[in-house]
């Protein structure tokens, strides 16, 4: 399958949750250092090792219409081997969009992005995708993820400049709620815990950060309808801020109030059987922000609104009631 719609670069969560999505609608390659992840297991997409730090590996793409780039170092590896994160998601990046620029099949790219690139720190007001970067205003355990996103973000638009036959873009992806999400994030082990009849147990520190959560089921609708914009060439703009756009419920929650969420949901879907308690974990950690720093920024979500037709998106609430009652065997 050399001539075919969409290569997924990337056999995370996100990645193959987009590649199950869109092989109804859409023929799909997945591309990763490592084998196809299980949850593809049974979907007969193909999948093909390659590497991105090493641009004649990446030949092996072939001449899809659109490349998905969804591959990155994570916390915490990227602080572990600073090398391999800088090679991966700075040079990988590079090399990703030389291909595009190179090869003439290729109309366009997608990079999956992240609303971290604002920083999580002393936010106010509307965030629009033009407001800048602000890598340094995160935890310092974050820090290098959020400079290699904004990097990468540097990168798309720079070659959407320079590219003007193509489309180079970006989706700034809230923290991503839905089924098969990674085990360590917070929603994960609170369900997981809530489920058990355990306690739920939030860090002092951290509870009250604003945090923009988003379903991967509106990721991958959003994704599929950018990848129409880009295959039809509707390129409306030589401003390359034009393809960055912003997709979380635009309503920020924090922590604690996810743990509440999932708390009340368990609770309500098991008809009170199961009850689970939040207890605060004080680590002797500096607070990071107040209880009401939410209610002091909006994400801009326009974008995909207008551009994308997504009008409208998944609260968190919505979210954690449909994993709950997944979990419950509930309909």
């Amino acid at each position: 399958m050399n001539d075919y719609d969409v290569a997924i670069i990337g056999s995370g969560f996100v990645g193959t949750s987009l590649a199950h999505f869109l092989q109804n609608y859409l023929s799909v390659k997945t591309f990763d250092i490592v084998s196809q992840s299980f949850l593809l297991a049974d979907s007969n997409i193909p999948h093909e090792l390659i590497d991105i730090t090493d641009f004649n590996s990446l030949q092996k793409i072939g001449n899809p219409k659109v490349i998905i780039h969804s591959a990155i170092i994570q916390i915490p590896k990227i602080n572990e081997d600073k090398n391999l994160g800088y090679n991966v998601n700075v040079k990988g990046t590079q090399n990703i969009c030389e291909i595009v620029t190179q090869n003439p099949s290729i109309k366009g790219m997608l990079l999956i992005s992240s609303w971290h690139t604002y920083g999580e720190q002393q936010l106010k007001g509307i965030l629009r995708e033009n407001i800048g970067y602000r890598p340094d205003m995160v935890e310092d355990r974050a820090r290098l993820y959020a400079l290699s996103k904004t990097i990468q973000e540097c990168l798309i638009r720079f070659y959407d400049e320079k590219t003007p036959e193509k489309i180079f873009g970006a989706l700034k992806i809230g923290t991503v709620l839905g089924e098969g999400m990674p085990k360590g994030t917070a929603a994960n082990l609170f369900i997981e815990k809530a489920l058990s009849g355990e306690k739920l147990t939030p860090f002092k520190h951290s509870m009250n950060r604003p945090m923009f959560y988003v379903s991967i089921t509106d990721i991958c609708k959003a994704t599929k309808n950018f990848i129409n914009l880009i295959i039809e060439q509707k390129k409306t703009s030589e401003n390359s801020i034009e393809y960055i756009m912003n997709i979380a419920y635009p309503h920020p929650i924090s922590v604690l109030d996810l743990a509440h969420i999932i708390s009340d949901s368990v609770n309500r879907y098991t008809d009170g059987k199961i009850k689970p308690e939040i207890s605060i974990v004080d680590q002797g950690l500096d607070e990071v922000g107040s209880a009401t720093d939410k209610d002091n920024i909006e994400l801009d979500v326009s974008k995909v609104q207008n551009f994308l037709n997504l009008k409208k998106l998944t609260s968190p609430q919505e979210q954690i009631d449909i994993l709950i009652k997944k979990k419950l065997n509930i309909e």
